[in-house]
């Protein structure tokens, strides 16, 4: 499983995510939000996004972070979301893609 060495964003809009292979990604915070899974943001039952994009700041900004397990990062932003949980091996995939 992919395991970031180091995360760094911090009241930034910015994340970098510097993986285990020495691989490094850079996420914008509002890209993040943007893909948030969270049942506020995508429907539990069908899957259909509910988050409008028009309604995330362009200047969103990273104001805390804590691991979840081995397995993701929990992510707060300045607009007030905190519910959502980024796995690392979905961010390592789509970073690669990118």
């Amino acid at each position: 499983m992919p395991m970031p060495l180091e995360i760094v964003g911090l009241n930034k809009p910015e994340v970098l995510f510097v993986w285990d292979e020495g691989v490094e990604h850079t996420w914008s915070a509002r890209d993040l939000r943007l893909r948030c899974t969270c049942a506020y943001c995508q429907s539990e039952t069908t899957g259909e996004r509910l988050l409008d994009p028009a309604s995330v700041p362009m200047d969103l900004t990273v104001t805390d972070m804590s691991l979840v397990g081995n397995y993701g990062v929990a992510i707060h932003f300045s607009d007030g979301h905190t519910t959502g949980i980024y796995r690392f091996r979905e961010l390592r995939t789509a970073g690669a893609a990118r």
